[in-house]
């Protein structure tokens, strides 16, 4: 394997997990809005019981919100691979793109 051909695939590998961590991280910014805390409100606080501002989820279901993100990208992976076996790699990543 020439040397040029690795730094790509170390740049290319670089890019994706640095994308990976701004989805995730941008997850976060998302957990302190007030549309989330009203739309998964679990508490005391909020419409359906006060006037307050919504207390938001519970820790159990906040939890599985923000790891369902990293479940979803680990099917996606499991997948990608049987499917661009079947249907070859051009149709797996036009499927894909549509999906995501």
């Amino acid at each position: 394997m020439p040397i040029g051909n690795l730094y790509v695939i170390a740049g290319v590998s670089v890019v994706g997990g640095a994308l990976f961590g701004f989805d995730i991280s941008s997850m976060s910014a998302q957990l302190g809005e007030q549309s989330y805390n009203c739309y998964f409100n679990d508490g005391p606080k909020g419409p359906p019981f006060t006037q307050e501002p919504c207390s938001g989820p519970k820790p159990l279901t906040q939890g599985g919100i923000v790891a369902s993100m990293a479940a979803g990208s680990w099917l996606g992976a499991l997948i990608s691979g049987i499917l661009s076996d079947r249907l070859g790699r051009k149709k797996s990543i036009m499927i894909g793109a549509v999906i995501w």
